[in-house]
């Protein structure tokens, strides 16, 4: 009987006891469950919190090298100005005392890398060929550097000589009252008539500097909005975009051809012409017919500061089509056959320009008409001794440029070469300053700052109680 009841007793209880058992592994199930859902959130929240810790460190770092660059490329800057007040103040007086043209601008990159390298002591001691290495407090340290690149913007062609409510107040000659003249380009015309006004000065140096063949594929193909442009009309242009009138610029008539109608208003992207003086030289893009390629070849030969003469001397090697012009549009006649050849104006022009490096720059507008007028150039200044003897006991003969093959004698017009050509001193510098932080073999952070310095400008926020400080000041600044 107790045994019949004791089976019965667990024969009862199995299906409990089975039960119990399923109950305790679903709950060890969910607790497995429960911790590998939290490892998983956790592992994600911790590499969440990792990578934006990571980030935060490379964004601060950035922040940081940013900054650095900055002010490095801000140094350059500085020292720039002051390589301009030495220039001014020491130089320009030496130079006009010997009759040379000795710019400490030539020479600012390797002077800048006495400050602006890792070594600076040692820099220093290349450049001036002593031992340096004890000097201290040169050179920004590992990893950091900043280069100038200081060139002068006197040596262009200033495309704001037409602009402004005035136009003769930007630029060397009254306006008063015009005869009318009629310009023409190289081979159209026996004689050059006299510049009378800055826009007609502008128009000839336009014309003349894109006068050679070399340049017609410019003309010759549509630009971006499918318009075609002469050569004269892209003069005409680009005079229209910046004076006040609404009248279309007639060389030939001083009253003006007619309505200003370029079409701004029916481009993809409509606007309308400035009517005022070019802000940057950026902007004569927005001109008619100054496409993408026109900017390529012509870009760097224009500027928006100084007078409407151009310094003969700041003319940049790589520049050399700017003197070319300003030989095409003085000559007195436009038929001269070597005038019309493109290699032999290119070969005078590079010559002047071989000339003003090795004689120390052109004395006067005078060496460059003698030079066109193939009569050579002495390569010393006048009155120094210099070259080979002439003959037994006789006076040194001062070597000479010899004149060039094939080129027929260029007459210039004195008048009208002084109206377009200056000598002088540097007056305004274009400054490129680049501070770099290397952070790695390749990553580097840069900051570029491109500034212009115009010597001739007034400066009333001068804080000095000197004088000299308030004459020139920064008329452009760009930070990238």
């Amino acid at each position: 009987m107790r045994h019949a009841a004791h089976r019965l007793l667990a024969r009862l209880a199995r299906p409990l006891i089975a039960a119990h058992r399923r109950k305790v592994n679903r709950q060890g199930g969910f607790a497995l469950v429960v911790v590998t859902v939290t490892v998983a959130v956790l592992a994600a929240v911790v590499g969440e919190f990792g990578y934006n810790s990571r980030v935060e460190m490379e964004s601060a770092a950035n922040a940081r090298d940013q900054l650095r660059a900055e002010y490095l490329a801000r140094s350059g800057i500085n020292l720039s100005r002051l390589l301009i007040k030495t220039q001014q103040a020491v130089i320009d007086k030496i130079n006009n005392q010997f009759k040379m043209d000795i710019q400490i601008g030539d020479f600012a990159p390797f002077l800048m890398k006495a400050f602006g390298g890792a070594d600076g002591a040692e820099a220093l001691g290349d450049l001036l060929g002593i031992g340096a290495g004890s000097v201290k407090g040169l050179g920004v340290g590992k990893s950091a550097s900043f280069d100038v690149a200081m060139t002068p913007e006197d040596g262009k062609i200033n495309i704001n000589c037409a602009g402004g409510l005035n136009a003769a107040g930007n630029g060397v000659i009254p306006q008063g009252n015009p005869q009318p003249v009629a310009i023409r380009r190289p081979g159209d015309a026996p004689t050059a008539t006299p510049i009378n006004d800055p826009k007609e000065g502008l128009f000839r140096m336009l014309v003349a500097l894109m006068y050679p063949r070399r340049y017609d594929r410019i003309f010759d193909n549509p630009d971006a909005d499918g318009q075609y442009a002469t050569r004269e009309e892209v003069a005409r242009a680009i005079i229209d975009w910046s004076d006040v009138d609404e009248t279309r610029y007639d060389p030939a008539t001083p009253s003006g051809g007619g309505g200003e109608d370029y079409h701004y208003d029916s481009l993809r992207d409509t606007y309308k012409a400035h009517n005022n003086f070019f802000d940057t030289v950026e902007e004569l893009q927005l001109v008619k017919g100054v496409s993408d390629d026109f900017w390529g070849s012509f870009g760097e030969m224009f500027t928006v500061y100084g007078t409407c003469q151009i310094n003969l001397n700041a003319v940049s090697v790589e520049h050399w089509p700017i003197t070319a012009a300003i030989v095409r549009a003085s000559a007195k006649d436009q038929q001269n056959p070597s005038l019309l050849d493109e290699t032999l104006v290119a070969a005078l022009a590079q010559q002047v320009r071989a000339i003003t490096q090795a004689t120390g720059g052109l004395k006067s507008t005078d060496d460059l008409a003698k030079f066109a007028a193939n009569k050579g150039m002495p390569l010393t200044p006048p009155g120094a001794a210099g070259g080979t003897t002439g003959g037994t006991g006789g006076a040194e003969a001062p070597l000479e440029f010899p004149p060039i093959p094939g080129l027929t004698a260029i007459e210039l017009d004195n008048k009208n070469l002084n109206t377009l050509a200056r000598i002088g001193p540097r007056e305004i510098y274009r400054i490129d300053s680049t501070g770099t932080i290397q952070r790695s073999a390749g990553r580097k952070i840069q900051v570029h700052i491109r500034a212009v310095f115009d010597t001739t400008h007034f400066n009333g926020n001068a804080t000095s109680g000197d004088p000299g400080d308030t004459r020139g000041t920064w008329v452009y600044w760009r930070m990238d």
